[in-house]
């Protein structure tokens, strides 16, 4: 057994904790006070949620570039390999979240658009496990996810980074908790979520990932 997977399974259980004790306590007062505080919700995500502004379209697009580029006989720096790292951590990523959402079918802090069930607008608060739809669609943030998908593989890869990476984790999460897009329990299993496919990505793809050295950062 590695340190890597004994760090993991902390995080596992970590997040687990994290994410029942904002489930219970914290997520719904906090939403009531997010939007007493600043009123309903009128940020303009429907760029974000268009097709023409899709994550997972733009990593897959990326692989096919990399993809493509590999079979010609290129050889990657050590910046393109982390692109492709990342562009495969965000599919997978995308892929898992998908699957969890229609697990645990939870409703959304507030509306963006009629017929989405949420807190704020219609005082429904839970998980319908096995339901489809987007009502049923907020936990885990698949926003989170994707932002924590790229940002473990930097990290990993550009350990003098790591700071900026926690900062954009952090950022990203507050953001989405601070306009009513996410339940905090709902960015804390996204978060866990993307992090994950970082790092087992690189473990699948970089041989010699859990030597030592990787702590250090991977060499050129």
């Amino acid at each position: 057994m590695t340190h890597t997977f004994k760090v993991w399974s902390g995080g596992l259980l970590i997040t687990t904790l994290l994410a029942s004790i904002s489930i219970v306590w914290l997520d719904k007062p906090i939403a009531i006070l997010i939007h007493d505080t600043f009123g309903p919700r009128h940020f303009p995500d429907a760029f974000i949620r268009s097709r023409g502004f899709s994550i997972p379209l733009a990593s897959a697009l990326v692989f096919i570039v990399l993809g493509l580029s590999a079979i010609i006989g290129r050889q990657f720096s050590k910046l393109e390999t982390s692109i492709l790292l990342c562009s495969v951590s965000v599919l997978a990523a995308d892929a898992i979240k998908d699957q969890l959402k229609y697990a645990f079918g939870r409703t959304w802090p507030d509306s963006w658009e009629p017929g989405i069930l949420s807190l704020v607008r219609d005082h429904v608060y839970g998980f319908h496990f096995f339901h489809s739809g987007q009502s049923y669609e907020s936990f885990p943030s698949g926003h989170a996810a994707a932002v924590a998908a790229v940002m473990s593989v930097i990290w990993i890869v550009f350990p003098k980074l790591r700071a900026l990476c926690a900062i954009c984790i952090g950022a990203a999460d507050a953001g989405l908790v601070l306009l009513n897009l996410h339940f905090v329990g709902d960015v804390v299993a996204g978060t866990f979520v993307g992090m994950s496919t970082g790092l087992f990505t690189v473990a699948l793809c970089l041989p010699g990932f859990n030597s030592s050295r990787h702590s250090k950062g991977l060499k050129n």
